[in-house]
């Protein structure tokens, strides 16, 4: 058997993650999803609350015992062995197995691992698990659970239809046919065994000449998605009918690993949504926002004979509507009708103990109490059918109708109402001229944004004020600003990601909405909807950070640096008139701290390096390590003489603080050089030479200085 403690192949090494720093444990506790820490012998050195609530023990249980304890006996040998193979050769560790919970009963679980690397060189796993059980068993019982899926199809009020991949339907709902039926189309072209395109055009031919250009951008989409050329899409069109103007929601996705391949078309209505904009527009063009499209949950509800009520299904959907996942949501209905307000549990079970005395719809409107989210309102609708003896089984849907309550107790309120409520609204709002100029902002705005309400007033996104980036850096220039967009477009402009570097400095993520207003059939301004996502991107840019640093000293790796130095020499190609500047250092005399204090020390003295570096740079400002005492720093939006005093500064910092590593104290200089980002130069490298030009001058007089190149 290998020895997990031997010397690793270098790029076995090179390409594990670090095991140490606060943010690991900070990442492995907070993850939704199982992940434990096991040592190259196979015990637990960390389990994350998911973990421990998946196999039902306590972190204390676990902790210092073989990851084994929770697999049949038979298999330990096997499963040592390759965690083991896995540390000492590298490869791949992932895979479904069968696992046991404390209490014995077994789940089925997809696990997926990653070598790290300690400090001390020693290896270990970080695995990360998902219970599975529940697809499993499906799979296991494929024709019950077909059944189940038609009859909840067919309960649906959406209209939803199956193809194969020449576009033939195969299967459609109830909620189809009827459509289909009375807007003309007849059972023979658009049934199962018909071209989906060939009823498309018909349905067309009967509808307003102004519908082409929607339903040839949606035809073209589906052939693309036949041709494999995308896996799913949505859109959103107007289907004119004998009562009168409908809107739906068209949602299209390849049923993947389906066998043969399958294409699920779902048409979602969305006809009372638009309705209650238009009555909002004839109302107050403020509360236009409110109406928003969002997703349901299907379910299957089982009741009884003894009267208690059992979740059996709940689609995904669950998680939006109530912030829990399906397996949460499933289980004792009891337990899920706790999250009910107080105020509606009553009629709400009353109402649906009437439906199945009678055996008829349930539908009921309820507000829910859900952890985070506070209050929300789900309008629910099901179908009763006989499940066996005494027992009758619920399949139905909860869609939110947050917005359309919001918005009838927006149309009762006086403009005071409204007022109020823009004022006290948590997200920021404000509202754009014609010429993009800010007309009004809520407080939250201000908050945001940290400037008071008369400092925003007048300000436009072409404001030289304001510095705007999209998530790779790069600049967002003020015409592609959503509210710009939607006074071009005349058309929602929705979650745009943008950071925006504040007054003081800092750099904030936001997601902004934005919403045309017209007054008299012309467009009169733009309403614009943020909030702050700015841990959200941290989140996500960590995991970027892990894949683009250095393993030794957390900064940037020379090809992420190198990507971030072409990045900005494409800003300073569009904007000649930036500045910019790239600064390079290297250690003095760093081989002699090797030879002197060994090469532990040596990596130390990087790391003490790279801390001091980022303490005296800006959080915009990209620290990367170039080459083995190489480092380079880049300095968006920098002039020559900031960058020189910054430099000076950093020569200094480094220079009085020697680094420490046991009880050696070790003096350290450094030699730096600096260079400006020119928008005549030939490519992103010219600047770092110069630097570098600049810094070996510094080397061959004496060293510990700085140079501009």
């Amino acid at each position: 058997m290998p020895n997990p403690d031997q010397e690793l192949p270098a790029s076995w090494a090179a390409n594990a993650l670090p095991a140490t720093g606060p943010w690991l444990e900070a990442l492995i506790q907070r993850a939704p999803v199982g992940i434990a820490v096991i040592e190259s012998g196979g015990r637990y050195l960390s389990v994350n609350p998911a973990y421990c609530e998946l196999y039902g023990y306590r972190a204390a249980e676990m902790l210092g015992q073989s990851f084994l304890m929770v697999f049949a006996a038979e298999q330990g040998e096997q499963l040592l062995q390759r965690h083991q193979r896995f540390l000492t050769e590298g490869g791949e560790l992932k895979g479904e197995w069968d696992v046991l919970r404390r209490d014995g009963t077994q789940l089925r679980v997809h696990s997926e691992s990653v070598a790290l690397r300690g400090d001390d060189g020693r290896m270990s796993r970080l695995v990360y698990v998902m219970d599975i059980t529940s697809s499993s068993q499906l799979e296991k019982t494929k024709e019950a659970s077909r059944r189940q899926v038609l009859s909840v199809l067919d309960a649906l009020s959406a209209h939803i239809c199956v193809l194969d991949e020449r576009g033939v339907i195969v299967k459609v709902n109830r909620a189809w046919r009827e459509f289909a039926v009375a807007n003309g189309g007849s059972p023979e072209l658009c049934g199962e065994g018909s071209d989906y395109l060939a009823c498309c055009a018909q349905a067309l031919a009967s509808g307003e000449p102004g519908a082409q250009a929607g339903a040839d951008s949606f035809t073209s989409k589906l052939r693309e998605l036949m041709a494999g050329g995308l896996d799913s899409f949505q859109m959103e069109y107007p289907c004119p009918s004998p009562q009168g103007q409908r809107w739906f929601v068209a949602r299209v996705s390849r049923a993947l690993d389906a066998d043969p391949p399958r294409i699920v078309i779902a048409h979602d209505s969305v006809t009372e949504l638009k309705q209650v904009q238009e009555a909002l527009r004839h109302q107050e063009a403020e509360l236009r926002d409110l109406a928003a499209s969002v997703p349901g949950a299907l379910f299957r509800l089982l009741v009884r004979a003894s009267g208690e009520l059992e979740f059996v299904y709940f689609s995904p959907g669950v998680q939006a509507l109530l912030g829990l996942s399906p397996a949460q949501a499933c289980g004792n209905g009891r337990a899920l009708l706790r999250r009910v307000a107080p105020a509606d549990r009553a009629g709400c079970e009353a109402s649906l103990r009437k439906a199945i005395a009678a055996c008829q719809a349930w539908e009921h409107e309820v507000e829910f109490d859900v952890p985070g989210a506070g209050s929300r309102y789900l309008h629910v609708k099901a179908r009763p059918k006989p499940a066996g003896p005494g027992e009758c089984l619920l399949t139905g849907v909860l869609t939110d109708i947050s917005a359309r309550m919001q918005a009838e107790a927006a149309l009762r309120a006086s403009t005071e109402s409204f007022r109020i409520f823009f004022e006290t609204v948590p997200h920021g709002v404000v509202y754009h001229a014609s010429t993009g100029r800010i007309t009004a902002a809520n407080p939250a705005a201000c908050a945001l944004l940290r400037l008071s309400r008369d400092q925003l007033l007048g300000k436009s996104p072409f404001d030289s004020a304001w510095h705007a980036i999209h998530e790779d850096g790069s600049d967002f220039p003020a015409e592609q600003h959503p509210a710009m967009e939607a006074l071009r477009t005349a058309q929602p402009v929705r979650q745009v990601v943008m950071g925006l570097c504040l007054p003081e400095g800092n750099l904030i993520w936001l997601q902004v909405n934005a919403t045309p207003l017209f007054r008299h059939g012309l467009l009169s301004e733009v309403y614009s909807s943020f909030e702050d996502i700015t841990e959200l991107i941290r989140t996500r840019q960590e995991l970027h950070r892990q894949a683009s640093t250095d393993h030794l000293t957390g900064a940037a790796n020379r090809r992420h640096f190198m990507e971030r130095l072409q990045a900005e020499y494409g800003r300073i190609q569009r904007r000649p008139e930036l500045c910019s500047c790239v600064v390079t250092l290297d250690l003095d005399h760093f081989k002699k701290i090797n030879d002197s204090f060994g090469h532990a020390a040596g990596d130390a003295v990087l790391r003490h390096v790279t801390l001091l570096m980022r303490l005296g740079t800006r959080p915009l400002d990209v620290v990367g390590r170039i080459g083995g005492e190489e480092f380079a720093l880049l300095l968006p939006d920098t002039s020559c003489e900031d960058a020189q005093a910054l430099a000076e500064r950093l020569r200094q910092r480094i220079e009085q603080n020697p680094a420490q590593y046991r009880q050696a104290i070790i003096p350290v200089t450094v030699s730096i050089g600096i260079s400006a980002m020119l928008s005549q130069d030939g490519s992103a490298e010219a600047a770092l030479s110069r630097s570098d030009q600049a810094m070996y001058g510094i080397k061959e007089n004496g060293r510990n200085g700085v140079s501009v190149g």
